[in-house]
């Protein structure tokens, strides 16, 4: 659910609400985190440096 909230603000273009309901959502272990890297509904946050920070804290590769 956090990771749908923070798709709803990225779509919206409010990077800040979105990145601390993606921090939300790592620390629920939301299962949409899994999708992060393809989500078309996130490509508006993946130029923001905190995009990156937050997929490196996943242990995923960009």
């Amino acid at each position: 659910m956090a990771c749908q909230i923070a798709q709803v603000h990225a779509w919206r273009g409010e990077a800040d609400a979105a990145f601390a309901w993606l921090d939300k959502a790592l620390t629920l272990h939301d299962g949409g985190m899994m999708l992060i890297t393809c989500d078309p509904l996130l490509a508006s946050l993946r130029v923001d440096p905190r995009y990156a920070a937050l997929v490196r804290r996943m242990g995923f590769s960009q």
